[in-house]
């Protein structure tokens, strides 16, 4: 309690009010401007009781001083004469209530009103600041998966006329080694040319991976629709958030994976991705940046003895003091400078965890370290495509359609495929609806999801209607931002579904399992 007061004896009758009513009290008395201001720097203050005329001083420029300051402290006016003018006044300026010396027991219950009035303004403030940083993250994130899918795009047509080019060299270097070996001077000028040409593709197909897994990871964060459950991988998110965070590691630490085989869980790809990526900027920022080679941060996977999934985030930082350990899931509780940190994502992280049925761990000592454990139930079983490399397809060329409004897209499709298959390209679902329905038979649909004038979705029912088996040979190509309507219909069909870009091994693979797919069922009738 800072107390702005002259008297000594006034003092002591309002201390011992206060105590007879129950109160300890810890209270600075100061009788001057400067030495009020002082104290307001100095002390963290839950009231203010101020004499209202002093000798240097007075309670009103005293309230003044302390509402320009800015902040939330209860301010109570005590006066031996007071009249009702001024006491309107005093109110009006920001005062919360106003006490007569001569009849004290009126005070402890107004400070007791009005330190809880304190505390519960003060929890509101901090849920307006919550709503407005989950606003302003749901902007950011509706903005980042725009720029993401409009990337998508382009992203998958650079990539698929690399690859295409790609496998055209190779086919000109072999057959250029074939007129060498045939003795031609010039086949063997031109095999070296070819050769140099190599090294320049390969590096722009890994610069474009790496565009390709910032594309995905940007969409993982931002994904509108926080409700979708599936199965997850917890290694494939716990790499997603690890290049999201790497711009805040790669300066501090050195970053180990020690992944073991895991179950895969049931969550939210998208906010788990968010729990894992806050553990390692917490860890991160745990950090010195002074001896990057000397900090580390690990994640690791495991499963548990019970079959949970386990993944663990662990430095060998600054560590957490253990008066702080009960502490740091609790909300708005940061050690962090102000500006850095709101206190928020500790709170959230648990919370997301508990939807899933799991929970987090803790554990650290100051001076070496701290680990997060998420632990969470293995998930149903499920199908599960990895990643594959280029196949050459087994069976005999197929009819090929690709539908999608992207121009330069369908080119880059029909460039890439026409070497194993029979390939059409169309930009508009309604010449797809018309063609499929003049009998037009084809073994595979590459369908995009989203297209101006006929979606995807349309043009799949109207196929559907007219000829069902050509709709089961749909494979639908999605950008990953999608209305909801979108994101329904494609959580119902039981068509296969490929995220742009694409790569060319995947792709390939997926249409040799269509075919063969559509061959079985013709055999057994």
């Amino acid at each position: 309690m800072l107390h702005v007061e002259d008297s000594e004896d006034d003092e002591g009758l309002l201390l011992l009010e206060l105590r007879r009513a129950g109160y300890r009290p810890s209270s600075v008395r100061v009788e001057t401007q400067a030495a009020f201001l002082a104290a307001l720097e100095e002390g963290s203050w839950e009231i203010v009781i101020s004499d209202h005329t002093l000798p240097q001083y007075s309670g009103m420029q005293a309230l003044r001083d302390l509402r320009a300051r800015g902040g939330d402290i209860p301010f109570i006016l005590v006066s031996g004469t007071i009249g009702e003018a001024l006491a309107v006044d005093a109110m009006k300026a920001g005062a919360q209530d106003y006490v007569l010396k001569g009849d004290l027991t009126r005070l402890p219950a107004a400070i007791e009103r009005e330190l809880r009035e304190a505390a519960l303004r003060e929890e509101q403030a901090k849920m307006r600041e919550r709503l407005m940083i989950s606003e302003r993250m749901a902007s950011a994130g509706m903005l980042a998966a725009g720029v993401a899918h409009e990337i998508n795009n382009p992203l998958a047509i650079a990539a698929l006329n690399v690859d295409t080019s790609a496998e055209a060299l190779a086919r000109a270097a072999a057959l250029a080694n074939l007129m060498k070996s045939r003795g031609s001077g010039a086949a063997a000028a031109l095999s070296q040319e070819l050769a140099e040409l190599v090294a320049p593709l390969e590096d722009a197909r890994e610069a474009l991976k790496r565009i390709r897994d910032i594309v995905h990871d940007v969409k993982l964060f931002s994904r509108q629709n926080e409700e979708m459950v599936g199965t997850v991988d917890l290694r494939r998110v716990a790499d997603s958030s690890a290049r999201m965070a790497w711009n805040e590691i790669r300066h501090r630490a050195k970053l180990v994976k020690r992944y073991e085989e895991i179950p895969l869980v049931q969550a939210n790809e998208s906010r788990l991705g968010q729990v894992v990526l806050n553990l390692l900027v917490n860890a991160a920022q745990a950090m010195p940046d002074s001896y990057p080679s000397r900090n580390e941060i690990s994640i690791a996977t495991k499963t548990a003895e019970d079959g949970s999934a386990v993944l663990e985030v662990a430095d060998n930082g600054s560590g957490i003091p253990k008066e702080n350990l009960e502490r740091v899931f609790d909300a708005f509780f940061t050690t962090k400078p102000i500006g850095v940190g709101t206190g928020l994502g500790l709170a959230i992280c648990r919370g997301i965890v508990l939807e899933l049925g799991g929970r987090i761990e803790l554990e650290s000592e100051v001076g070496r370290g701290t680990s997060f454990r998420i632990i969470l139930p293995p998930g149903r079983a499920s199908e599960v495509v990895a990643k594959a490399a280029p196949v050459d397809p087994s069976h005999e060329r197929a009819r090929v359609l690709v539908v999608d409004d992207e121009v330069p897209l369908g080119r880059a499709l029909e460039r890439l495929l026409r070497v194993h298959h029979d390939v059409t390209v169309l930009t508009g679902g309604e010449d797809a609806i018309r063609r499929i329905g003049h009998g037009d038979p084809f073994d595979v649909i590459l369908l995009d999801v989203m297209m101006p004038d006929v979606s995807g979705m349309r043009v799949y029912d109207e196929v559907r209607a007219v000829d069902p088996e050509q709709a089961e040979r749909i494979v639908f190509l999605t950008g990953g931002a999608f209305a909801p309507s979108a994101r329904e219909f494609l959580d119902r069909v039981s068509n296969p579904k490929l995220e742009k870009p694409v790569e060319m091994g995947n792709l390939l693979l997926l249409i040799d399992e269509v075919v063969t797919r559509g061959v079985r069922k013709r055999q057994n009738g």
